[in-house]
């Protein structure tokens, strides 16, 4: 089953990314866009700032019907920023598996469908471009 890679933006502190990966919550929720993906993903892939950083399983994929829990900030507040209507949704489970070798990926808009395996063999995963 292939995966897919998204960009984590770069305004996140960085500290605010590692307590993010570091977190314990029960789900994890990643928009995906106004279309489902064509094929079964089973991890989602990120990179930040030129890096991957790690990945987390899927456990579903579900279309924002309104149903979806209120997203909440690290601070336990409900966050500003919530999904939109009918915009698909990876409903994830922890924990984050933080990478602990040096893999860079460009950053980029959306998502993609991603490799990990193969695309570690790459020029582009020793150099950072």
């Amino acid at each position: 089953m292939p995966d897919i890679i998204k960009t984590w933006p770069s305004f996140v502190a960085p500290q605010k990314v590692a307590n993010i990966f570091r977190a314990k919550w029960a789900r994890f929720y990643f928009s995906l866009g106004r279309g489902r993906p064509k094929q079964e993903i089973s991890r989602i892939w990120y990179t930040y700032r030129g890096r991957i950083l790690g990945s987390i399983p899927i456990e579903r994929i579900v279309r924002n019907d309104g149903s979806l829990p209120k997203l909440r900030s690290l601070s336990d507040r409900e966050s500003e920023w919530q999904f939109k209507h009918d915009i698909w949704v990876a409903v994830c489970l922890p924990p984050m598996t933080r990478l602990k070798e040096r893999i860079y990926h460009e950053g980029f808009r959306g998502w993609r469908y991603f490799d990990f395996g193969n695309y570690r063999k790459t020029v582009g995963a020793k150099v950072r471009i």
